[in-house]
């Protein structure tokens, strides 16, 4: 399997090269809190199939995500030096560091984010600015709904917390789907997930300062939401909307918080105008 050394620790990662590697811009898809690259995969499988001969395509499993991490730093997370605040720069950073390091230094990045991976995008964003094309965010917001509450009680109960967040991720109270979900969510070390809820929850006074930097530069962010969605409102991705100058809203069918990922043909035409603009 492809990982690449991170400081302390290894990156899990897969990557599509087309053959005018170097010309070609680099699209990276970023998954959400608690997730790993599994989600984006559906996503990355499209693209590659449509478009392998123009882009290059990168997803990975963020620092300590389920492929990213060791069995010896899985009970040893502190090893990895992850920051208690500013997690979201701690993992945009990391993306960049990344993405650097297996493209050459003019390389031109699209970025394709989901939930906390829509933060991640922003964050890069405004740090990387001159090596941003242009960003799509997926079910994704600058102030989410993430209470301090709901972090107590995740770092009380774990696994009865985290059930309730994924009942309304997926909408449902399928027993299997829900197995299914939670088996994939501890992929990844309980501690981090928390982490990943606790780095959502405080981006939005962050935000402040990313705004301004992404319109100075003029990048262009297509804002794409499911009004059924119960983490990510509406309304939240509509005040994103009037923050960023240069952006647009798409509102496409989806059941649930995590159906917009897996072959949702709404969301395939609409990476396609993204991509093709």
């Amino acid at each position: 399997m492809p990982y690449i050394k991170l400081k302390n620790t290894r990156i899990f990662y897969l990557l599509h090269k087309c053959r005018n590697e170097d010309k070609a811009e680099t699209i990276l898809l970023l998954h959400g809190a608690g997730g790993n690259h599994l989600s984006m995969l559906s996503i990355f499988d499209y693209i590659k199939k449509k478009y392998c001969k123009n882009f290059n395509i990168l997803v990975l499993d963020l620092p300590f995500h389920f492929r990213s991490i060791t069995e010896k730093n899985r009970t040893d997370i502190d090893t990895g030096n992850i920051p208690i605040n500013n997690g979201i720069e701690y993992y945009a950073k990391a993306t960049f560091a990344i993405a650097s390091n297996l493209f050459n230094e003019n390389a031109g990045f699209i970025l394709i984010g989901h939930s906390m991976g829509a933060q991640i995008a922003l964050k890069y964003a405004s740090l990387y600015p001159c090596k941003t094309s242009r960003a799509m965010l997926i079910a994704g917001c600058h102030n989410t709904r993430i209470t301090d509450s709901f972090i107590k009680s995740l770092e009380k109960s774990f696994d009865k917390t985290i059930m309730i967040f994924l009942k309304d991720a997926y909408a449902s109270f399928d027993k299997n789907i829900l197995k299914n979900a939670m088996d994939d969510i501890k992929r990844t070390p309980s501690q981090i997930v928390i982490n990943d809820f606790k780095y959502v929850k405080y981006f939005n006074e962050d935000f402040k300062n990313v705004a301004p930097n992404i319109n100075r530069h003029k990048i262009f962010f297509d804002l794409v939401y499911s009004k059924k969605d119960r983490i990510i409102k509406e309304e939240c991705v509509k005040e994103l909307y009037e923050k960023l100058e240069n952006s647009k809203l798409s509102e496409i069918k989806s059941e649930n918080h995590i159906e917009l990922l897996f072959k949702n043909f709404e969301l395939e035409k609409e990476i396609d105008k993204f991509l093709l603009t």
